[in-house]
């Protein structure tokens, strides 16, 4: 009897991601854990530098990389971004949706067009990359669909508050994420997010002694999210071995959703 093949020491080896949001604090973290599971991973973020940093970041490590820049409000420029991928590497397998951006305004004050670019950056991006990314998946029967949310959608902000356009676009995230998974449930693509806590970014380092007790008054485990571990997770979902998951959003926000 012949033994099975040996499990390849980097789950995602042969895998070809696209990262949104590239060059942000997270997404460099996301598209790090990627690489150094094997996958090549494709940047997009609206910032050149940012993105063109990323590739280099990987490429040092030893990862097959790319990047464009690109609006991810530009469908068109978002599909052709993902055709290009796709012709390069001969397809798509993984797409982690991490662009976006928060804004405080009581929504008292809380104007239309505030409103919009809220659940432009937070929501329409997703779809715009997704529907640019998912034909170049379908064909293989095989996909990993997983995008940041956020612990605002289902605890309505009182970590951040006056957040509210923020917490309703990430919650359209998650509604996104049921509905496309129940989509695609047959065709071999699971679709998950997960809903980040607080997380120790660079933006915390602004953060006031007082702001800090705060909030972490509010985390049962009075620690902030380490972006590293946030990655990890990612990963785990984008693993063959989490096939069997689907239309969960992950809450990484040491207990604060309890």
């Amino acid at each position: 009897m012949t033994a099975p093949p040996a499990p390849s020491a980097r789950p995602l080896a042969g895998r070809r991601a696209v990262v949104t949001g590239s060059g942000g604090a997270l997404g460099r973290r996301i598209c790090r854990a990627l690489a150094d599971q094997g996958a090549a991973v494709a940047g997009l973020d609206i910032s050149a530098d940012a993105a063109a940093a990323t590739t280099a970041d990987l490429t040092a490590r030893g990862a097959t990389a790319r990047h464009d820049a690109v609006d991810l409000l530009d469908f068109a420029a978002v599909v052709a971004a993902a055709d290009r991928t796709a012709a390069e590497w001969g397809g798509i397998d993984i797409l982690v949706n991490t662009a976006g951006g928060g804004l405080v305004r009581p929504f008292a004050e809380l104007t239309l067009d505030e409103w919009q670019t809220q659940l432009d950056r937070n929501l329409t991006s997703v779809f715009t990359s997704t529907r640019a990314v998912l034909p170049h998946m379908l064909p293989g029967g095989w996909g990993r669909i997983v995008s940041l949310s956020s612990i605002a959608a289902v605890r309505g902000g009182r970590l951040v508050r006056n957040a509210t356009a923020y917490a309703a676009a990430k919650a359209g995230v998650i509604g996104l994420t049921k509905a496309l998974a129940i989509e695609l449930a047959e065709t071999g693509i699971t679709v998950n997010a997960i809903a980040p806590g607080a997380q120790a970014t660079p933006g915390r380092d602004r953060d006031t002694p007082q702001r800090r007790e705060e909030l972490l008054a509010q985390i049962p485990t009075r620690t902030l999210g380490q972006p590293d571990d946030l990655a990890a997770s990612v990963v785990f979902l984008c693993q063959e071995s989490a096939a069997y998951i689907t239309g969960v959003t992950l809450a990484q926000d040491g207990g604060h959703s309890i």
